[in-house]
């Protein structure tokens, strides 16, 4: 009986594990679907407005009628004139005071001062004020991002003063939504604070007026004895690049505390590619930038045109004076000869179907061709008219697709 037993034992069938084997089926179930979903997935851009310059970028340096100021009365000097405003002769420019302490204590009663002033503005609302609460919050948002930005580059002057303006917008808020009230302690606090600062300053020696009329900058470069227009044109291209490329051999002078922009007539003089500079001649009205990263041009006149052999001397004039033309002084700049703006394309998302130029576009999951007609481009982009025609069929806000498979009208995805 025991044998009989144990041979039923060893004949009975052995159950197939089938785990690996539905394992298996669903990896390879979903790699096929992940192949699906990419092979006809695509990628979109919303057709906005834009623009491409036609442009040349180089460097160059700014030529001004500058005259610099000295001040022999010894102590420190307390600015009063914000750097790179605009005076009359007989303005107050500064004032000089014993001892950087007596600087630090003013700078620390204007803050102060204003802190207090915020202050009494933000009450007002207690007292029966209006306060749209929606617009200071947007105004509050952006402040933010703009302490942000000026954080980034380093402006600490405007760090300053975007702060002063978020501890407005902030004590606003806190009054509106009920969490400030009453302001008497701050305000008897920051009094007690001004008084005793007030009382700790000493005289000042004296106080300096504006000589002339102009744009007021309150530091010294180097620059203002060799960046002229004649002393350029006497260079060498390798001359120059060495004086744009290398700090002024500059030794400062502690009498020195500022000087005066006495013309709004300045030059740009800059060194560009011959092959570029064809286009480029005397009284011809083109627009120039100081700046390569914002989109803000002033008019210029050409007013000389040296050929160097590979390279071009440029000379710009220009009559429009503000306080970051009269600070700038070595500078990324930007010539500009025309400036197309439209609908913005990427390269990328150009087709050709029949000898015909597109666009592949994603209307409610299905493809269509269209037609483009660029008038300018660079090379990762091109400008369309936003006028729709037969050889234009782009229009604003049309989803574009810069990346996609097997695409062709009419297409579903």
């Amino acid at each position: 009986m025991e044998n009989q037993n144990s041979n039923r034992r060893t004949t009975k069938k052995k159950k197939k594990n089938w785990i690996p084997v539905i394992a298996a089926f669903l990896g390879v179930y979903i790699f096929l679907q992940m192949y699906l979903v990419n092979a006809n997935g695509v990628d979109t851009v919303r057709a906005a407005e834009g623009y491409i310059n036609d442009s040349i970028v180089s460097q160059g340096i700014v030529c001004r009628d500058e005259i610099v100021l000295t001040n022999n009365s010894g102590g420190v000097v307390d600015y009063i004139m914000e750097n790179g405003e605009r005076t009359s002769k007989g303005n107050i420019l500064a004032q000089v005071y014993p001892t950087y302490s007596d600087i630090e204590k003013i700078v620390y009663l204007r803050n102060r001062q204003q802190t207090l002033d915020d202050i009494n503005t933000a009450a007002n609302y207690a007292d029966g004020g209006v306060l749209d609460i929606s617009t200071t919050r947007k105004r509050l948002s952006a402040q933010l991002s703009e302490l942000s930005q000026l954080s980034s580059v380093k402006d600490y002057d405007g760090v300053l003063d975007s702060l002063t303006n978020l501890t407005l917008s902030l004590n606003k808020i806190g009054v509106a939504t009920g969490r400030t009230t009453d302001f008497s302690s701050a305000v008897n606090q920051l009094e007690s604070e001004i008084n005793t600062t007030k009382s700790e300053i000493r005289p000042a020696i004296t106080t300096l007026y504006s000589p002339y009329t102009g744009y007021f900058i309150q530091s010294v470069d180097g620059y203002e004895n060799i960046a002229t227009v004649e002393n350029i044109e006497t260079m060498t291209y390798e001359q120059a690049m060495d004086i744009i490329n290398s700090p002024a051999d500059y030794s400062h002078n502690p009498d020195e505390y500022g000087k005066i922009i006495t013309n709004y007539r300045w030059s740009l003089v800059t060194f560009v590619d011959t092959a570029e500079a064809e286009n480029i001649y005397e009284g011809r009205t083109l627009n120039i930038s100081l700046d390569i990263n914002k989109n803000e041009f002033k008019k210029a006149t050409v007013e000389k045109v040296v050929d160097m052999g590979d390279k071009t001397m440029v000379v710009l004039e220009c009559t429009v004076m503000d306080r970051h033309t009269a600070a700038a002084r070595i500078v990324d700049c930007e010539v500009l000869f025309r400036q197309y703006t439209g609908i913005k394309i990427p390269k990328t998302a150009i087709h050709f179907v029949d000898g015909q130029m597109g666009v592949y576009v994603n209307f409610s999951n299905v493809v269509y061709f269209r037609k483009i007609d660029p008038v300018y481009e660079d090379a990762n982009y091109v400008i369309v008219p936003k006028t729709k025609s037969e050889n234009n069929q782009v229009e604003l806000y049309d989803s574009i697709i810069v990346k996609g498979r097997n695409l062709y009208d009419g297409k579903y995805l």
